[in-house]
């Protein structure tokens, strides 16, 4: 069914996350119940499509744009869309006024003639044209000039009006094609240039996009990795209790049984410099945890700049950038002190980090021909089940001028580069998988 994979197509456009499975399955419902229901074709793809209140919001707008009929053509009367035979198809149904059949013949054409492929509207008069000419205009103007020929003005005017009026069909038809494709389009094109900037360089103006943008890769991964824990949460098969089980049986595995498997949630402790240049990717790095709370619930989180001070409470308690601002008043704007600002760390944290414990440190490591702190830092290391130091600075940086990666990278199990959202999303991400 080309209607039901291109309306998937427009979904997507507009931020439905559909997996292939899910496309698939809407595939299935709409050839079981047709077209001709709208009610219950907008049930049945509903059901399959969208899942989030959100997604329900917009797959309602993206349909009743999608499967909106001409004006003068009753919902129960819409038919599975299927190009014109022949053109005095065409001449037809605009005698006999036959909106139904003309709405079939018009998605068939758009079919044949590539609208979905639209996305400017300079070429709204190009597709028009194509879907004419596919529903048969030539055989339509034919018709036209031969009841000219013939003296017959009645059936003259009447021809012209209706092909007047199959052109504002065709073009309002268009219009709602490309519209509904371009919605998103340039935001999203915005999107994937912004995720992959150094967060250093963006514009100010292009803040507001970038905190969609957290959001939206957040919610990506809670939802990818809510998902990985239903599957893990099963255990390996218990042959010992399968075979008690299954004497009944006479030994037959008639009853399969797994061992409960326990997950202990890992313990995550993020350390952030808020210092000069570094604010802006650990303002970003910060709320993308933050936009993580549903999963990664058991996270407490300090940021620092000549001290290191705590901010749960802070994200627990205000809204993100209510928290950001009350963090950077608290912690931000001093000169960089590593070695005060780890020691103040391991006065707060070193009793509790144990070997289901991860410290994720995200700074640039420049501490200004100071005590870097690598000695508390090793001592941290000792206890925690991984250190993960996560650099804003391109790798040629690291270790000139006042940079003490080496002596720090040197206490961490991992140290990777990280100065963009999709860095962002690639770290946490792995951190998640539990490995990095």
């Amino acid at each position: 069914m080309f209607m039901v994979s291109d309306f998937i197509r427009v979904l997507r456009a507009h931020d439905i996350r559909i997996s292939s499975a899910e496309a698939l399955d809407a595939v299935a419902a709409a050839d079981a119940v047709g077209l001709a229901d709208r009610d219950l074709l907008k049930h049945a793809l509903g059901q399959s499509l969208a899942k989030s209140a959100d997604e329900k919001q917009a797959f309602e707008l993206c349909f009743e744009n999608y499967f909106r009929p001409p004006e003068d053509t009753p919902p129960e009367n819409m038919a599975d869309a299927s190009p014109a035979e022949t053109g005095d198809d065409l001449v037809a149904m605009l005698e006999s006024g036959d909106a139904a059949g003309l709405q079939a013949a018009m998605a068939g054409a758009a079919a044949q003639s590539g609208v979905s492929d639209a996305r400017l509207f300079t070429q709204q008069g190009m597709f028009m044209r194509a879907m004419a000419e596919t529903m048969g205009l030539a055989e339509l103007d034919a018709a036209i000039n031969a009841a000219r020929d013939a003296g017959d003005a009645e059936r003259v005017e009447m021809l012209e009006a209706r092909r007047g009026e199959l052109f504002a069909q065709l073009r309002d038809y268009v219009d709602r094609q490309i519209s509904m494709r371009t919605k998103n389009a340039g935001r999203l094109v915005r999107e994937e240039a912004l995720s992959r900037i150094r967060i250093g360089n963006l514009d100010r103006s292009d803040m507001h996009i970038m905190r969609g943008l957290i959001v939206k890769l957040a919610k990506r991964l809670a939802a990818r990795h809510s998902r990985r824990r239903k599957t893990h949460r099963r255990g390996a098969p218990d042959i010992r209790r399968m075979l008690r089980r299954n004497v009944a049986h006479d030994g037959v595995l008639m009853e399969l049984i797994r061992k409960r498997k326990r997950r202990d949630r890992p313990k995550l402790v993020v350390m952030c410099d808020v210092s000069g240049s570094v604010a802006a990717v650990a303002r970003f790095f910060l709320m993308f945890l933050y936009s993580l709370g549903e999963i990664m619930p058991r996270t407490r989180s300090f940021v620092f700049s000549d001290r290191c001070g705590e901010v749960t409470d802070i994200f627990e308690r205000e809204e993100i950038e209510a928290a950001m601002t009350a963090a950077l008043r608290q912690f931000g704007g001093g000169t960089t002190d590593y070695g005060r600002s780890i020691a103040d760390l391991a006065g707060d944290v070193e009793s509790d980090i144990d070997h289901r414990t991860t410290l994720l440190i995200l700074g640039d490591a420049r501490a200004n021909y100071a005590d870097p702190g690598h000695a508390k830092l090793r001592g941290l290391a000792r206890r925690a089940a991984r250190v993960i130091w996560l650099n804003p600075e391109v790798e040629s940086l690291w270790d000139t001028g006042d940079s003490e990666m080496q002596r720090l990278g040197a206490c961490c199990t991992h140290v990777r580069r990280c100065n963009s959202v999709r860095d962002i999303e690639r770290v946490v991400d792995t951190l998640l998988r539990g490995a990095v």
